[in-house]
């Protein structure tokens, strides 16, 4: 039944850009925040996954198959960070556009590759300007009409980001956050701001840690327990409650789809995570 309506989607005919405002649609909220900053003045992003779903575990349903059909431009992640699109990117009409961020980055900008690739690329500010300016090349070459705008736009985003990223850095250079992940999900906010946890439940999303790997991990815990156990989704799992319960730790949200937030800038969304971090002092 679904891939009847893919193809009844794909049959549809495509119109023109000519005189419309492109149609760009982002697998996740914070690339569409991104995508919407650029856009501003000229139309907006749609999102594809959205709260109550999973951007690793999720299966598109007919209405999203049909919103990515007509994407003038799809812009994700990854194959591996969002596994819900493989299939659709290999189907799309030839008028679709395609932005795999993964793919298009510097590799000095990634953390790990291929498959162990951590898809959380938006949670680094210096990430969060290479991504602006790979969207404002595709809209610009989509609609050339709108380039200025694109282009004044962008600029402003880099400006303001890289002036909040030396305003957050003094807030964190100014204390020691003690805190703990459930999953290994801050690494590029980590290497931006030259931060360190104190360890984690899993090493991904995914994988669990190994049993020895949680015997060190008790250990430390033993010795000096941080103030915070970070989550990226509640509820927290039984294990993260257990941990939280012995060694009297915090569990604290660090909403980095911000789902919860409801920030309305990337900007809005980078700075709850400082605004956590600095109450695990």
């Amino acid at each position: 039944m679904r891939l009847l309506l893919l193809i009844i989607c794909l049959l549809v005919p495509f119109q023109s850009l000519a005189g419309q405002s492109l149609q760009v649609v982002t697998s996740i909220k914070p690339l569409q925040l991104i995508a919407n900053q650029i856009m501003q003045g000229s139309g907006s992003a749609e999102v594809l996954v959205h709260s109550n779903q999973s951007p690793h575990h999720f299966q598109l349903k007919p209405s999203q198959l049909s919103l990515a059909s007509h994407a003038s431009l799809l812009i994700w992640v990854s194959n591996e960070f969002e596994t819900g699109l493989n299939r659709l990117q290999s189907i799309l009409p030839a008028h679709s556009h395609q932005l795999e961020l993964a793919a298009s980055l510097p590799p000095d900008l990634l953390i790990g590759d291929h498959h162990e690739l951590d898809g959380h690329l938006w949670l680094a500010p210096e990430v969060v300007i290479a991504i602006s300016r790979l969207i404002e090349q595709q809209l610009s070459t989509l609609d050339p009409q709108n380039q200025p705008l694109y282009e004044q736009n962008t600029l402003a985003l880099i400006r303001n980001i890289s002036e909040w990223r030396q305003q957050a850095q003094r807030r964190l250079d100014g204390i020691k956050p003690l805190y703990m992940l459930d999953h290994q999900f801050l690494a590029y906010f980590e290497r931006s701001f030259n931060l360190q946890n104190s360890g984690s439940l899993r090493s991904s999303h995914d994988h669990g840690s190994s049993i020895r790997q949680l015997s060190v991990l008790h250990e430390q815990l033993k010795a000096s327990p941080p103030a915070c156990l970070l989550v990226s989704s509640l509820p927290a799992s039984q294990q993260a409650l257990q941990l939280s319960r012995r060694y009297e730790i915090d569990i604290r949200l660090i909403d980095t789809l911000g789902d919860t937030g409801h920030p309305e800038t990337i900007i809005q969304l980078l700075d709850a995570i400082v605004k956590v971090l600095v109450a695990c002092e």
